[in-house]
């Protein structure tokens, strides 16, 4: 007998796992496939000299091409894998039907069809902590069981990362008398490319928006255009998107 013949599921509630791959999304949009094993890394210096004034009777010189380095590393393999035990296709789920239960061979393709969804996660996890780790650093290090470390860096320059210390932290400064917009600012304008976004936690983000000068900031009742949110939104996601 079915239980839905005289009562139907309404919902079924699956605990959800907080996840969003902003990283990836943001800052690594393209995926490139390779039929080789090696993967190479190519960097081409984006300076380009500013173009003179010449006199049209005088012979012109070649400007030198700009040049770059190339560097190769083999990719780690990523393949998580479950058991699919038989014991466990005695195990209702959820979302079903018990009359499905009789039939091994369905119960089996239902776990593992679970399995493919949390090895997929599995494996989306592991690309978003190496992004991470790429935009923080400017490389990543592979690491596992019975496999070697190997250290990928992009040759990001050094100057681009920053730490606050020696009484540089936000959380040293006076919230009523320092602007942190101006350390921002400052980060931009040394950075050797092009800054349009900048990522918190929510500690970071409770740190910014308690100084003074960033609440006048983002009051608009004086023809401010500030775009920032400052209400509570996206309560229960992993990303809360401020303007």
């Amino acid at each position: 007998m079915s239980m839905y013949t005289t009562a139907q599921l309404l919902a079924a509630n699956e605990q959800k796992f907080k996840f969003d791959p902003l990283f990836l999304r943001l800052f690594f949009r393209e995926s490139y496939p390779f039929t080789t094993e090696k993967v190479y890394l190519s960097q081409i210096p984006g300076l380009v000299n500013m173009a003179l004034y010449v006199s049209p009777i005088v012979s012109g010189e070649v400007i030198r091409s700009r040049g770059g380095s190339t560097s190769e590393f083999t990719p780690g393999y990523v393949k998580p894998k479950h058991e699919v035990n038989p014991q466990m296709t005695l195990r209702r789920l959820p979302d079903e039907d018990p009359q499905n239960l009789v039939d091994p061979a369905y119960r089996r393709r239902r776990i593992i069809m679970q399995n493919m969804r949390d090895e997929e996660l599995a494996i989306a996890q592991v690309e978003e902590m190496q992004a991470v780790s790429a935009v923080l650093k400017g490389k990543y290090t592979m690491t596992g069981e019975a496999f070697d470390p190997v250290e990928v860096d992009m040759g990001r320059s050094e100057e681009n990362n920053i730490t606050q210390s020696g009484g540089t932290e936000w959380s040293k400064r006076d919230k009523s008398t320092y602007d942190p917009t101006d350390d921002i600012e400052a980060y931009a304008l040394n950075a050797s490319g092009v800054v349009n976004i900048i990522v918190f936690d929510p500690k970071g983000w409770a740190l910014f928006r308690s100084f003074k000068a960033v609440k006048e900031k983002l009051d608009t009742r004086r023809g401010s255009n500030s775009e920032l949110e400052t209400a509570v939104k996206d309560l229960g996601k992993a990303v809360s998107y401020k303007g």
